[in-house]
């Protein structure tokens, strides 16, 4: 009868046990605590998409044998979602939101907010309309992305120059213009005099009518040269990437 009843208090006890253990770590898996990047969202979303596409492009891994679909910095939703897409053979890429997976990408800012944060990626040197659209979260002074939408082209695509015009190269401006800078006069909405001041850096490139590429030297530019000017446009002027020079 003493044996009966150590049997027992030695089975309720065990039970117990694996129940508080079985309830820890149901509890931990619900409350496991979300890690979070200390970066920039578009820092972030570089961070995950490079690598990717490295694995996608790959001819020895994929971007699941390589782990990236357990990324810490992504939500558990979105890692279960990554699991399951990555079971699928073949199909949209849920990550790149392309069918074919393309050469390069494209990332930039659509908003930001202190409550969430979007960011597109888009295929550069393609003609997919293909898209993502990443939504970070703020947590603990930190970002992680929680959902990946594809879209069909909601957003207009990436330009690599946020301002490319053909026009003429001038000094000679109207005040209040600074003759100092050189200046990209060209034609825009019937306006055949629209002036933008031209900035160039120590890796400006400029092309000759002959096709010669070297680094720009403003100071053998000649008045009224036939240009096209690719640049990224700020408040104070064009900073140009590149420069054609036209006969």
């Amino acid at each position: 009868m003493q044996k009966n009843k150590k049997l027992i208090i030695g089975i309720v006890i065990g039970v117990a046990v694996l129940l508080v253990v079985a309830g820890g770590l149901f509890l931990s898996g619900i409350f496991a605590k979300q890690e979070v990047a200390l970066f920039d969202p578009v820092d972030i979303v570089i961070d995950f998409y490079n690598p990717w596409l490295e694995a996608a492009q790959s001819t020895s891994t994929n971007p699941y044998e390589a782990g990236l679909a357990k990324w810490p910095y992504l939500s558990k939703e979105l890692r279960k979602q990554l699991k399951e897409a990555g079971s699928v053979e073949g199909g949209l890429d849920p990550v790149l939101c392309q069918t074919n997976v393309p050469e390069d990408i494209g990332v930039r800012t659509v908003s930001q907010s202190e409550t969430l944060a979007e960011i597109l990626v888009t295929a550069r040197r393609s003609t997919s309309t293909e898209q993502a659209i990443i939504k970070l979260l703020p947590l603990d002074g930190g970002w992680y992305i929680n959902e990946i939408q594809c879209s069909a082209g909601e957003f207009a695509p990436e330009r690599e120059f946020s301002f490319e015009k053909e026009g003429r190269l001038v000094k000679n401006v109207p005040a209040p213009l600074s003759a100092e800078n050189w200046h990209l006069v060209f034609e825009q909405n019937g306006t055949k005099e629209n002036y933008v001041p031209l900035f160039f850096g120590a890796e400006t490139m400029c092309i000759t009518t002959t096709g010669a590429t070297a680094v720009c030297t403003p100071d053998t530019f000649a008045e009224d040269a036939k240009v096209l000017v690719q640049s990224q446009m700020t408040e104070l002027g064009a900073e140009v990437v590149r420069m054609e020079f036209k006969r």
